[in-house]
């Protein structure tokens, strides 16, 4: 059955509060590196912060590794078991992607 606005499904927030700091840590994670990225296409990967002068490459993968670990915390946390096969889907889709031309 589609939903329509006249039939609004209710939407419950999580209140449980170590659920939102589980979420909430790994959002502002990404969105750290999403900021390193784009720094990164902006800049180059090569090129250094003006003010702390850190290498931008070193920048982006410091937050690969946060969003790494707050990933890991949110599957023990939310018991996720299905990430694995879509995991090796999506890197041979975008390896042929990559490769392409």
């Amino acid at each position: 059955m589609v939903n329509t606005f006249d039939d609004p499904s209710p939407w419950y927030p999580i209140t449980n509060q170590v659920d939102l700091k589980h979420l909430g840590k790994l959002l502002e994670e990404l969105g750290e590196l999403t900021s390193a990225v784009s720094r990164c296409l902006i800049q180059g990967i090569n090129e250094r912060e003006p003010e702390t002068n850190k290498l931008n490459r070193d920048w982006i993968e410091d937050e690969i590794a946060d969003v790494i670990a707050n990933i890991q915390l949110v599957e023990k946390r939310f018991k996720f078991i299905r990430q694995q096969e879509r995991i090796e889907k999506k890197t041979k889709h975008l390896s042929k992607w990559h490769e392409m031309a």
